[in-house]
C-alpha cells in the first residue's frame, strides 16, 4: 500500500542522486553493498578531545541498545529471519571537521544508517554529510535548535531542543519561593551552550525578572573573572549554559571567591558522575535541567520495561548510572529497530530502502522507557522529538537528584535558597 510520503521520497531520491556527495566514489553502502547478515549502524561521536566524556555517554547508550536487542531478541526480525545489529564507531575528536570526515568514513564503510554525535557543534557538521549522501541519521544527544531549523530531511533527534529544555527549566526555577527578582546569565561561546543561555535569558525576560547581564565566554576562559563580575552584580540566581567542564570551573571559582546567589542552574550534565566527581563538595544543591532520570514515572514499552529497569541494566553493564543523553541515545536505537521492522527489508539497505525509512521515521510513534518518541514534520523543530517533558532537578547532599519542578512532576521540595559555601 503506498505511504503518504511516497511523493516526498521520490523527491528525496532525485535530490540524493543529484547531490554532491562527500567521499561517494566507491561507497558500497549507497548501492546496498556486499551481502551481509547484520544491520550496520555507523556511530559518529567524540571518543577523544574535550567532549570525550559526552562521547562516551552516547557510546554507552548506543551499545546498550545493540547489546540488549542482540542478546534478548537475536537482533531485528525481518520476514521471519533475525538480523543482529552491529554498531561501528568513528571518532569525531570533539571537532566539527573531524566529525564530518567521520560521517563520510561510516558512509563509505557501507552503513545502513547513522547514529549521531554528542554535541550540537559536531552534529551541525554531520547533518550536511548525511543530507548530501541521502543517509538516515538519528542523534540521541544534540540539542541546538539550529539543527532543526535547517530543515534537514535525513536527520532526526530524540532529545528536545534546548530552546525548550532551557526555557522550561528556568521557568520552573523562577516559580520557587521566594521568587527571584534578578538573574545573571553566562554561557560558553558555541552553538549548544549559546542556545541554552539564550533560552534561559528569554525565560527570565518573559517572567519579568531583571537580567543583570548576559555574556558568552570561550571554553578556556578564566572563571574567576566571570565570577568576580557576577559577584559585583549580586543577582538572585546565576544561570549558565555549557558542558560539564565549564560547570565545574564556575562552581569552583564561586566557592573560592565566596559567591553565593540563591541558586545556580546549569545545563548540561549536573546529574552525571563527571560533574559530581569534578565539582566534589561544590556539587550539592546545584539545579539542573533534564528530560529523563531513572526515578521519573514513565511507562516502558519496547526493549526496557521502565526507566528504573533501564538504569539497573546500565549499572550492571557499566557500573554507572545513566543520564538522559545515554537514555536518549538508546532510544534512538530503539526507534531505528521499530522503523526497520516496519520497512521489512533485509540488510544491506538499498538507497530506495533508506528513502522509504525516512518516510517511516516521519510517521513513527514509539513508546519507550525514555518516553514517547515522535518527530515533528515541518516548522522550526523539523524532525526533532519535542514531546518529552522537561524536569528541573536539584542535587542533594549525597549527589542524588530530586525532581523539584514543574510542580505537577515534582517528587520533592527544593532546598532554596541554597546554603552559603561556608554553611555546607
Amino acid at each position: 500500500m503506498p505511504r503518504k510520503h511516497d511523493d516526498r521520497r521520490t523527491f528525496l531520491k532525485s535530490v540524493g542522486a543529484a547531490a554532491t556527495t562527500v567521499g561517494l566514489a566507491g561507497c558500497a553502502g549507497l548501492g546496498g553493498g556486499p551481502e551481509r547478515d547484520t544491520f550496520l549502524l555507523g556511530a559518529v561521536t567524540s571518543l577523544s578531545g574535550d567532549l570525550r566524556f559526552g562521547g562516551g555517554v552516547t557510546q554507552r547508550g548506543y551499545d546498550m541498545w545493540a547489546d540488549t536487542i542482540n542478546r534478548e531478541q537475536g537482533g531485528i526480525e525481518i520476514g521471519g529471519d533475525t538480523y543482529e545489529v552491529e554498531v561501528e564507531y568513528a571518532d569525531a575528536q570533539s571537532n566539527p571537521s573531524a566529525g564530518a570526515d567521520a560521517a563520510s568514513q561510516m558512509i563509505n564503510a557501507g552503513a545502513d544508517a547513522l547514529l549521531g554525535p554528542y554535541s550540537s557543534n559536531v552534529t551541525l557538521s554531520v547533518c550536511p554529510i548525511a543530507e548530501q549522501n541521502s543517509m538516515p541519521h538519528i542523534t540521541g544527544s544534540a540539542e541546538s535548535p539550529q539543527i532543526w531549523q535547517e530543515g534537514y530531511e535525513y536527520s532526526f533527534g530524540t532529545i528536545p531542543t534546548v530552546s525548550i529544555i532551557g526555557n522550561e527549566a528556568t521557568s520552573a526555577l523562577l516559580n520557587l519561593e521566594p521568587q527571584p527578582e534578578s538573574v545573571y546569565v553566562t554561557g560558553v561561546n558555541e552553538p549548544f551552550s549559546e542556545a541554552t543561555a539564550v533560552s534561559m535569558r528569554d525565560a527570565a525576560e518573559e517572567a519579568g525578572v531583571t537580567v543583570e547581564n548576559y555574556e558568552l565566554f570561550p571554553r578556556d576562559t578564566d572563571y574567576t573573572n566571570v565570577v568576580s563580575a557576577a559577584q559585583n552584580a549580586d543577582p538572585d540566581l546565576h544561570l549558565h549554559g555549557g558542558h560539564i567542564g565549564s560547570h565545574v570551573d564556575l562552581v569552583s571559582a564561586s566557592e573560592q571567591l565566596g559567591y553565593t546567589p540563591n541558586g545556580f542552574l546549569m545545563h548540561y550534565g549536573v546529574n552525571t558522575g563527571s560533574y559530581k566527581d569534578g565539582a566534589g563538595a561544590q556539587a550539592p544543591y546545584t539545579f539542573g535541567a533534564t528530560v529523563w532520570i531513572p526515578s521519573v514515572e514513565r511507562s516502558g514499552g519496547v526493549l526496557f520495561d521502565s526507566p528504573q529497569a533501564y538504569a539497573d541494566a546500565s549499572e550492571a553493564a557499566y557500573g554507572s548510572a545513566p543520564d538522559y543523553t545515554q537514555a536518549g541515545s538508546t532510544a534512538a536505537g530503539i526507534v531505528y529497530q521499530e522503523a526497520l521492522k516496519e520497512l521489512n527489508a533485509a540488510p544491506p539497505l538499498s538507497q530506495d530502502d533508506k528513502d522509504e525509512l525516512i518516510g517511516i521515521l516521519e510517521e513513527i510513534e514509539v513508546n519507550t522507557f525514555y518516553g514517547d518518541v515522535t518527530f515533528e514534520v515541518g516548522g522550526e523543530y523539523h524532525h526533532n522529538n519535542i514531546n518529552t517533558q522537561t524536569l528541573l532537578i536539584q542535587l542533594g547532599e549525597d549527589g542524588s537528584p530530586t525532581i523539584v519542578g514543574p510542580e505537577d512532576a515534582a517528587t520533592g521540595e527544593a532546598n532554596y535558597p541554597v546554603p552559603a559555601w561556608d554553611e555546607r
